[in-house]
């Protein structure tokens, strides 16, 4: 698993000696210490772009943020591209911006326009001042991390204390609001610190665009909403209108990260009656919406409370028979059967249609050759979220494929979600015995050059299937002669439990096709992923004492596929926090074998490991919760893939003993407080941002 997004391939830059020498290319990287400038022209309109917390090293090699947005309008693209999450408070970017200045670099251009988010909406402001005259779009920016100047903005710990907030060049980016032709500023206000930046940077050249409950993360809403493209095209033209962008926001009421972000609000300012009649809307469109759900269960229990007050008992800290039948306990709700019927149609003329930018966000599939939905094609990105029914424009350019193709859903990047999602109709296979021309799949939020990226990634995955035919993906509809469309026999929910055709082609062409290589204790560590992927502090306690009592650590991303099968294929004990390479186990683990499931995160979806280990092995994992905290950064209102989990490193152990799989009597070195806390400010210092408490109820 690669630690940071993979770009197209180019044609490599001139890497320039000199701002002068930069000047008169077309084409160039010039190279600060803590920040390098990448330019491409496109035309005579400019976007400067300044990476976010999250953008800087997400691309491999590095690529500016907005690349290829600016591109998709034609718009030439200078990218301050940071090495580190510094705030850009360091002379690198000054230095960069002032000597392509002096070299008349931007003389060339009829329009600038400076532009980032958070982090990179505070430099796009502040070192806008280095082009007086230029224009700024700002989402979410900070003004300054000075406590002087901002006292209200303790969000950012970290980088206050990490970094310069005293040298005043470039300190406070309302210094610079004088010197922008005009700076439009995208907010919430409903985020207090964010409003009160907004109040700093006020000026008659400044235009607030206020985005009720959109979050500290707007920009991400208003790319869901489908209003991004036209902010960035509109103001690079010199024509926004803000009428047509609010307009645009009324998809808002589709967008589930809005949805929460209202109900919190609502709830946090003590309307709790509208918060619960937003709820039931929400419910009704979307009946599996947990966030709404939760908010009229625990408006029912509030009434009941009134009447009837509950008591509760604290969870034993030590392993009990009741805590070491938990893992039992969790999926007996869901059927083991699953939902599965077997069921394969074979459809003439049928349509695949991916993901366009005119129709609903996502909505994409099969259409019959009389246009209505092909129910079978519906896929689950999530538990309770399906893809909605996509429909035609009348002037749609359809493409014609000749042939027998089966349709196979979308293809993810990501591994688990490739192994959860993009394999699920795979199972088919068997019963076509190849027969057919191709495996479509559709590409994943319609981005086609991603798909084929990911297929290649999955190149020796598909092999070890030995999938003979061509696996393709196409960005437009196509009308296919015969369509082989499966059912999902793998995948969310129930459906963990896969189907026995699933269960077979995955135990027969993946599990069969490699020897056991590997010892019989496995420790599965994601201590050497990138500080974006989350985990647990102190993994490598984790690692150290089981290593002492004969395990293997075992970095799977850092092995092909064929390694990874036959370490699981090997091994008779695995413990693992959860995760993608769990699921993987799950097809190729012999069956008697013992799994430790130690959760990472306190909203960890257990059941569906403990289904599919079921259903697979015959395995009942043993679940291991300890996690004492839930650590997030600091605009993050639960925890997600990337949070990072305090676990009670006794609590721990204990239950490991407890399960059998280290000795009674093992001796173990384990930190205190003191070196906990260490390991915070470490991981702190990977991910370059502070971590915020969420204590675990």
């Amino acid at each position: 698993m690669a630690r940071a997004a993979k770009c197209e391939p180019k044609a490599p830059p001139r890497i320039a000696a000199n701002a002068g020498e930069a000047a008169k290319l077309d084409d160039f990287l010039l190279p600060g210490e803590f920040c390098d400038a990448r330019f491409v022209r496109r035309s005579d309109i400019l976007f400067v772009t300044f990476d976010n917390l999250a953008s800087v090293g997400e691309y491999d090699p590095p690529q500016p943020w907005l690349d290829v947005r600016t591109a998709k309008n034609g718009f030439s693209i200078l990218g301050i591209m940071a090495k580190r999450k510094d705030w850009y408070r360091n002379a690198s970017g000054p230095e960069l911006l002032t000597g392509l200045r002096d070299a008349g670099f931007f003389e060339g251009f009829r329009r600038v326009v400076f532009t980032g988010a958070s982090m990179g909406g505070f430099a796009a402001i502040s070192l806008s001042s280095i082009v007086p005259g230029s224009t700024v779009i700002a989402f979410s920016p900070q003004s300054t991390l000075s406590r002087d100047i901002a006292p209200f903005e303790k969000r950012y710990r970290y980088a206050h204390r990490k970094w310069d907030w005293t040298s005043p060049e470039f300190l406070d980016a309302a210094d610079a609001v004088p010197h922008a032709e005009e700076i439009f500023l995208f907010y919430d206000p409903f985020v207090p610190e964010d409003r009160a930046h907004a109040d700093r940077l006020q000026g008659p050249s400044v235009r607030l665009i206020k985005c009720g409950h959109f979050g500290h993360r707007l920009i991400r809403q208003l790319k869901t909403c489908g209003a991004l493209d036209a902010v960035f095209r509109d103001v690079g033209r010199g024509s926004f209108d803000e009428a047509a962008f609010r307009k645009s926001l009324r998809k808002r009421r589709e967008v589930r990260p809005w949805k929460k972000e209202l109900l919190g609000n609502l709830l946090a300012s003590g309307h709790q009656k509208l918060a619960l009649r937003a709820s039931e809307t929400f419910l009704a469109d979307e009946p599996g919406a947990k966030f709404a759900r939760k908010v009229v269960d625990e408006a029912a229990q509030a009434l009941a409370a009134s009447t009837n007050a509950a008591t509760s008992s604290p969870e034993p800290a030590e392993p009990t028979d009741a805590s070491v039948e938990k893992s039992d306990l969790v999926s007996e709700s869901v059927s083991k059967n699953g939902p599965f019927k077997s069921e394969i149609l074979e459809l003439s003329n049928a349509i695949v249609v991916p993901e366009r930018n005119h129709d609903r966000r996502l909505a994409s599939g099969v259409l019959l050759s009389d246009r209505s939905y092909c129910e079978l094609s519906r896929a689950w990105i999530r538990a309770g979220k399906s893809t909605p029914v996509p429909s035609l424009s009348s002037d749609e350019k359809i493409e014609r494929l000749e042939g027998r193709h089966m349709f196979a859903g979308h293809m993810r990047g990501h591994f688990g979600h490739f192994l959860v999602e993009s394999t699920a109709r795979l199972w088919a296979l068997d019963r076509l015995h190849d027969q057919i021309d191709s495996v479509l799949y559709l590409p994943y939020r319609g981005s086609v050059k991603q798909t084929r990226r990911a297929l290649s990634a999955h190149k020796n995955f598909f092999e070890l299937l030995d999938i003979k035919v061509p696996i393709q993906t196409h960005g437009t509809a196509i009308e296919v002669e015969h369509l082989i469309v499966p059912e999902l026999g793998f995948g969310w929910k129930e459906r963990y439990a896969g189907s026995q055709g699933y269960r077979s082609f995955m135990r027969d062409r993946l599990g069969e096709n490699i020897a056991p290589d590997g010892g019989e204790n496995l420790y599965i560590s994601r201590a050497q992923l990138g500080a974006q992927r989350g985990g647990v502090l102190g993994e490598t306690v984790i690692e150290d004492n089981l290593r002492l009592h004969g395990y293997e650590v075992f970095y799977p991303e850092q092995h092909p596929i064929e390694v990874q099968i036959a370490r699981y294929r090997a091994a008779k004990r695995i413990v693992a926090l959860d995760g993608s390479a769990l699921h993987l186990a799950a097809f190729v683990m012999p069956k008697g074998g013992k799994v430790g499931i130690i959760l990472r995160r306190s909203n960890a979806n257990v059941a569906d490991y403990v289904l599919q280990y079921q259903s697979f092995c015959g395995i009942t994992p043993d679940v291991i919760d300890v996690i004492r905290k839930d650590w997030v950064s600091a605009d993050v209102a639960r925890s997600d893939y990337r949070s990072v989990g305090e676990l009670d490193f006794g609590d721990l152990f204990s239950r490991l003993k407890w399960f059998g799989y280290v000795p009674p009597e093992a001796d173990l070195r384990l930190p205190d407080k003191d070196a906990v806390s260490e390991m915070l400010m470490a991981f702190s210092e990977r991910r370059g941002e502070e971590f915020t408490e969420l204590p675990t109820s």
